[in-house]
């Protein structure tokens, strides 16, 4: 028998009762103010899927705007951003 184990990001996205695309428009919202625009919501989906599920590495950019949203995932707590 294996343990799945959550990605942390996708426990502290449950806990808030937010669908996968509510995060994506927060993340759309940080990353404007990085002045980056994010690839189409239904790509953004699809990696959000893979990375929760520990199927893709999550990259640094998308981990900083995640920590940002949603609180830093090691320690449980958000960013002053």
């Amino acid at each position: 028998m294996s343990v799945s184990v959550m990605h942390p990001a996708r426990q502290r996205r449950l806990l808030r009762g937010w669908e996968p695309v509510q995060l994506i428009g927060r993340l759309r919202i940080e990353a404007a103010k990085d002045g980056v625009t994010l690839p189409k919501t239904y790509l953004l989906v699809r990696l959000l899927f893979l990375w929760e599920n520990h199927r893709i590495p999550l990259p640094g950019y998308y981990a900083g705007l995640i920590a940002r949203v949603l609180g830093d995932v090691s320690t449980g707590t958000r960013s002053a951003a």
